[in-house]
């Protein structure tokens, strides 16, 4: 790729947490970026709350952003919008709390959305693509025995512990690389988060993992049930994509992101020990499993994590670590950094 002052960079779901973190990323190496929303409505929501943390000379560097219109489970406009972009970050996917009535609702924009930003990118001879996965497309369906796993693995989607998220990102990187083989030309990368922690941006949306340190702090758990998850900060994965995105080298390869599996009692305790006042409802105590179960009858958020009760699988990344000196920060202060945001946007009423 060509330096980032002389480079367009197309970045889908700059709404959403990590595309907002992306985002900003990438106006400050120097990008020339188009980010897509679902409603133009919410890009001067966006403008404004990167200008808010690019401080002095905000208003020259987002003279190099502009917001484009896009719905994942549509074909139109996405030609338009990459035409012209030297690479693309696909970034955008669905991410629910709660279990939606129809695992299509999930499942059918991440793949759609996949394939709607490929094709787009074939068609305008874009030359590079890194998609946003997932830890989730590695871990599952083996067992709970299995617990350790890098980017060699996949998850098996004829095991066990699958909900609709899981499917849906497993099936669009399968998708993706699929697709990658019917278009040699196109370097594609794709880039494996887990449990994405870290600062928010504004008060207007937490998104899915941040909104759990919302709700300990919120005292809306009574405690935690028997779970972890690979966790990782938000701005070491970003880091990772433009890590693997300015790699020539790196087509054809998935980067595992993560700093270590962060248990939720850990988590819990971690936000409660840093935060004495502001996380003194936070629930410490570890659920047991039937207590956890007979919560998820009332509360639609505990209802996806009950396959997978007592599950902590961990994930190498040592391919990043190896090959970029990625460094991530810690899932504590991750931890740390998300609920000191949640204070200081004024989150907690």
């Amino acid at each position: 790729m060509t330096s980032p002052k002389q480079t367009t960079l197309a970045i889908t779901g700059v709404t959403g947490f990590l595309g907002g973190h992306m985002t900003l990323e990438a106006l400050r190496r120097g990008y020339r970026v188009r980010g897509t929303l679902r409603s133009m409505k919410r890009a001067d929501g966006v403008r404004s709350m990167l200008a808010a943390h690019l401080g002095d000379g905000a208003e020259a560097t987002l003279a190099r952003l502009t917001f484009h219109e896009a719905d994942l489970l549509s074909p139109g406009g996405w030609v338009d919008i990459v035409t012209g972009c030297d690479a693309v970050l696909h970034v955008a996917s669905p991410f629910p709390m709660n279990l939606p009535k129809d695992e299509q609702d999930i499942i059918s924009p991440a793949r759609q959305g996949l394939k709607h930003v490929f094709e787009a990118c074939a068609t305008a001879g874009v030359k590079r693509l890194v998609q946003t996965s997932s830890t989730v497309a590695i871990v599952y369906g083996h067992g709970k025995d299995k617990t350790a796993f890098d980017e060699q693995h996949w998850t098996q989607l004829d095991g066990g512990m699958l909900t609709p998220y899981i499917k849906s990102k497993t099936l669009a990187e399968q998708d993706l690389w699929m697709m990658a083989k019917q278009h040699p030309d196109m370097s594609v990368s794709a880039v494996n988060p887990g449990f994405i922690l870290g600062p928010l941006l504004d008060s207007n949306d937490p998104g899915t993992s941040c909104d759990v340190v919302l709700k300990m702090m919120r005292g809306e758990f009574p405690g935690v049930p028997k779970l972890g998850y690979p966790t990782v900060d938000v701005r070491d994965v970003v880091d990772l994509h433009f890590a693997v995105l300015e790699d020539q080298h790196a087509a054809g390869q998935r980067f595992a992101a993560a700093a270590g599996t962060l248990p939720l009692q850990e988590l819990a305790k971690t936000i409660k020990g840093a935060f004495p006042q502001e996380g003194r409802k936070v629930g410490t105590r570890s659920l047991p499993n039937g207590v956890v179960r007979a919560m998820a009858i009332v509360m639609k958020s505990v209802r996806g994590t009950l396959a997978e009760l007592g599950y902590m699988p961990t994930v190498s990344s040592d391919l990043a670590r190896k090959r970029y000196g990625w460094n991530p920060r810690s899932p504590q202060e991750a931890a740390t950094a998300t609920a000191q945001s949640i204070i200081d946007l004024d989150y907690i009423k």
